[in-house]
């Protein structure tokens, strides 16, 4: 009997490395007639069982000869793209290669040109849902769609960003900074988790703006970290508790973990069903507001998804869509929106906290475009398109540069060949290639942008070391901001799937920065001893340098996993060292 086991076993594992042999063959064969340059990988990029164990198998793997694994291991970790940045392709003298795998093919690509026509050919390089499947929790949702479906939900909410919206944005945001700024000035201690307040405000502006959900709690209080563990979260509770488990939800199907006696995974469950508690709530009570008022003109984004969801959908062009797809929509643009805003704020304030010479520059230009004038007199229409074309918005600019919204964007070629140009020459990408746009490579090609000399504690990517928002900005004209070469800076993406929300989120990041550096200074907070100020605080700026590149994480989006303690002093202090 054990000797049968033992035949039976080997005969599979046999046959698994035959096929495994067989498929490796036929996707070099592929590689080979695209006219790419490409390197051989044992993982595929979004296997499963890769995702799981790559960082458990990482130390292993370092020990290994590095000549077995230069070429393809730093492009096949998940939660290191960003880490990583141009050096991968530096490596490989190559802004174009192909990882060839038994899994599949993964193009990657860092060249603007490229870049182009991968974004612009919506009709030829689709969206992957199959990888980005993960995202339709609830259901369907306008990111992980594809064809007639996807365009039917960008329909339904394009209307809904429009000037109005954008301005309650601004305003909202105005509101928000004065409560969160207000509160870091009372507690009279050091901002030890920034981000977390930051985030709490993002959610805020979102909440009530796109979906008529106002929170009342302050903004100086952050997002709650331990939720409750009762069948009845509070909205932010909720929210706060589907973050915290979204790694478990998107490996683990929710039937699966409904059935599991693992603690985590109940507590994933729980987070997961608070949280369709919540959306079903908005959508139940929208759902009597626009039955009785159908025809409202400026509809919020909320209304505009329950509206197309009705069974019956007089005066309106949209066809109806399901009930699952406005639950799984409103999940996408509440996670997508607050997240990746509240990401780039806390970015763009702890880089400048680091250099606070060039906050002292943010801070003129403030002076210069709104003077002495209270923030309730300041205006979407005239003083935001100021701002976002001032030091703002190339501080703006520059984070998302260094920070980007997701470190790659992904493109496939599904089940025919397409052909693309680089610096003359025609390529072919295979059928069922997996294209990835490394975004962190592309912002920083050396092709387009000025290399960097790291300094002090930053790492790599040495995002600290690069900042430089003056790059924005013309020379001749400080006010003219400088247009990069296409392809090669697209922090909301690019083409026809484009970022919808791009005002949306200039109008709040412009609003929470103007209000906060307006009329106060953000200063890393240094330890109180003997040494000199200037001790200290050279202490406290290795440390934030080494928390802004090494403690980064990926998940939904680049988001900060350390602390960098923060000093909020008013401009008119003698105590401000900005």
């Amino acid at each position: 009997m054990a000797s049968a086991v033992l035949v039976a076993s080997v005969s599979l594992i046999a046959l698994w490395a035959f096929i495994q042999l067989r498929n490796l063959r036929s996707n070099i064969s592929k590689a080979k007639q695209s006219g790419l340059p490409y390197v051989i990988s044992p993982v595929y990029f979004q296997t499963v069982a890769w995702l799981i164990l790559q960082e458990p198998l990482t130390p292993v793997l370092k020990m290994l000869p590095r000549s077995w694994t230069r070429d393809w291991f730093p492009l096949s970790r998940f939660g290191q793209i960003w880490h990583e940045g141009h050096a991968p392709f530096a490596q490989l003298k190559t802004d174009n290669v192909i990882v060839v795998s038994p899994g599949g093919n993964v193009l990657w690509t860092c060249d603007p040109e490229s870049i182009n026509q991968f974004s612009k050919r919506s009709h030829d390089f689709v969206k992957p849902v199959e990888m980005m499947g993960m995202l339709n929790l609830y259901g369907p949702t306008i990111t992980a769609t594809e064809g007639e479906e996807s365009r039917t939900y960008r329909k339904i909410a394009a209307p809904s960003f429009n000037d109005r919206t954008h301005g309650a944005a601004w305003a909202e945001s105005l509101k928000r900074s004065l409560t969160m700024i207000k509160g870091w000035r009372e507690t009279n201690a050091p901002v030890a988790q920034p981000n977390e307040h930051i985030a709490r405000l993002t959610l805020q502006v979102i909440s009530f703006v796109c979906f008529d959900r106002p929170l009342d709690a302050p903004s100086a209080s952050p997002i709650d970290i331990q939720p409750s563990k009762s069948d009845k979260m509070t909205y932010s509770e909720a929210i706060s508790s589907m973050v915290a488990n979204i790694p478990t939800l998107f490996i683990i199907p929710p039937p699966v973990l409904k059935l599991s006696p693992v603690s985590a995974h109940k507590d994933a469950m729980t987070a997961y069903t608070e949280w369709q508690r919540q959306m079903k709530e908005m959508r139940d009570e929208t759902t009597a507001r626009v039955s009785e008022n159908f025809s409202k003109n400026d509809k919020s984004l909320l209304e505009s998804f329950v509206q197309a969801g009705q069974p019956l959908n007089i005066g309106s062009q949209n066809h109806p869509i399901s009930p699952a797809a406005v639950l799984g929509n409103i999940f996408v643009f509440i996670m997508a929106g607050y997240e990746t805003s509240a990401n780039t704020l806390t970015y763009a304030i702890l880089l400048l906290a680091c250099h606070p010479v060039l906050q002292r520059r943010l801070q003129a230009d403030l002076d210069r475009i709104l003077g002495d004038r209270p923030s309730s007199t300041w205006s979407y229409e005239s003083d935001f398109p100021k701002i976002l074309e001032g030091y703002a918005g190339a501080v703006i600019n520059e984070t998302l540069r260094l920070y980007t919204v997701l470190p790659f964007l992904p493109k496939s070629t599904k089940s025919k060949a397409q052909t693309f140009t680089s610096l003359g020459r025609e390529y072919i990408v295979p059928p069922n290639t997996l294209i990835l746009m490394n975004t962190s490579a592309t912002h920083r090609n050396p092709k387009y942008w000025p290399e960097v000399t790291p300094k002090g504690n930053d790492g790599p990517p040495f995002p600290v070391s690069s900042f430089d928002p003056a790059r924005w900005l013309g020379k001749s004209n400080d006010d003219s901001p400088c247009t990069p070469v296409a392809g090669s800076f697209m922090p909301f993406s690019d083409g026809p799937r484009a970022c919808m929300g791009k005002r949306f989120a200039q109008a709040q990041l412009c609003a929470v920065l103007a209000t906060i550096y307006k009329d106060h200074s953000i200063e890393l907070a240094v330890k109180k001893d003997e040494r000199s100020y200037n001790e200290r605080w050279q202490e406290a700026r290795e440390k934030a340098e080494k928390e802004l590149s090494t403690n980064v994480g990926f998940l939904m989006s680049l988001k900060m996993r350390g602390q960098v303690p923060l000093r909020v002093v008013s401009r008119n202090t003698k105590d401000s060292k900005v």
